[in-house]
């Protein structure tokens, strides 16, 4: 199905003020969103590992104990809630302007592990912090420079719903596997990256078939003309359901995630390889980026280069890591690593 590119209205050069005020409502939502996601996150670890305490052969069975407790349902909540805000926040403003704002969340979750653990934030840690969320936000805001808005195609949506099918088989075979730590963060990230494409395809259908009905406003700017479905219901029910399953799946290795290591690790993969593996989908299934030009696909590649870079500070400068290396007044230095074995258990490695 050809594309309607002649139809994408272009907005005006300066903005009304009522266009004003929900970027700045999506820029506090979108903040908000950020500092519940961290305190979700970092509730959810520490019921995991509170789960897997006395076994830690038995991180599987402790993970599945954990969902019992109140503070992990608690963390559920704050998750749920932010991914609200930061759902409402993308319904008023632009993906490139609310995007960089979630980069918070991994800034609000070290400085509250650094708190629990009492311990300072290590100059390494914060240039892991500084590097990536600049490097994301150049990431996203080259990419707004070019992105296009038009809606997905019937083709597009098969591509990216059997996309979703494969990536939720390899969710369950990460989780399940003799995999590390870092491999189940980049999995999730990936997987989420899916799933954030597919809710943006479902939302804009939604807002574009059912928001004039709702808001009693005019037809919506959805990047086609008016009154025209792009996708069948049929696919776009069928998206729908992959969307659910992955997004299950997704869940549950990010509680492997966290109980083979640090709450920060997991949440720089959510905050910066969900949004990197959401534009590349972007890019190469819906075809957003079709005319950018060689000095921007430099700029995304270096700004990608750069955010991984700031991971492998945060990785190996985050609170938890800091914490284990300070010994205690009657205790030599050591180090701590947990690796998985195939049937998901936690082993532990010593290091004097």
């Amino acid at each position: 199905m050809t594309r309607i590119h002649s139809a994408v209205r272009r907005r005006p050069a300066v903005l009304p003020p009522s266009v004003s005020i929900m970027f700045v409502t999506a820029i506090a939502l979108a903040a908000l969103g950020a500092v519940g996601l961290a305190v979700g996150t970092h509730l959810q670890h520490r019921a995991v590992r509170e789960g897997a305490a006395g076994r830690p052969r038995d991180v599987r069975n402790g993970t599945a104990r954990a969902l019992l407790r109140p503070v992990w349902l608690l963390g559920l909540g704050l998750i749920a809630v932010a991914t609200a805000l930061n759902v409402a926040a993308l319904g008023l403003a632009p993906i490139a302007l609310v995007q960089p704002v979630g980069s918070l969340a991994l800034v609000c979750a070290v400085i509250i592990s650094a708190l629990a653990l009492r311990v300072p934030v290590r100059r390494g840690l914060v240039l892991g912090i500084s590097l990536t969320v600049v490097s994301v936000a150049v990431f996203v805001g080259v990419s707004a420079g070019f992105a296009s808005g038009a809606r997905a195609t019937d083709s597009a949506v098969s591509l990216l719903t059997w996309l979703l099918l494969g990536l939720s088989a390899l969710a369950l075979l990460v989780a399940r596997a003799r995999s590390g730590h870092i491999a189940r963060v980049a999995c999730a990230g990936i997987v989420f990256g899916a799933v954030a494409s597919a809710v943006h395809v479902v939302a804009v259908e939604a807002l574009a078939r059912f928001g004039p009905s709702l808001t009693g406003a005019g037809p919506l700017d959805t990047g086609t003309v008016a009154g025209t479905d792009a996708v069948s219901a049929s696919r776009l029910w069928g998206l729908i359901a992959l969307l659910a399953v992955a997004s299950a799946l997704g869940m549950w290795l990010v509680q492997t995630a966290y109980a083979s290591g640090p709450p920060e690790t997991v949440l720089a993969g959510l905050t910066v390889i969900d949004p990197l593996a959401a534009v590349a989908i972007g890019a190469i299934v819906l075809g957003e980026y079709a005319r950018i030009p060689q000095p921007g696909i430099l700029a995304l590649t270096l700004s990608g280069l750069s955010a991984f870079a700031g991971i492998a500070l945060v990785v190996r400068c985050h609170p938890s890591l800091a914490s284990a290396r300070r010994p205690g007044p009657d205790q030599e230095p050591v180090s701590h690593v947990e690796t998985l074995d195939a049937d998901g258990a936690s082993t532990p490695n010593r290091r004097s």
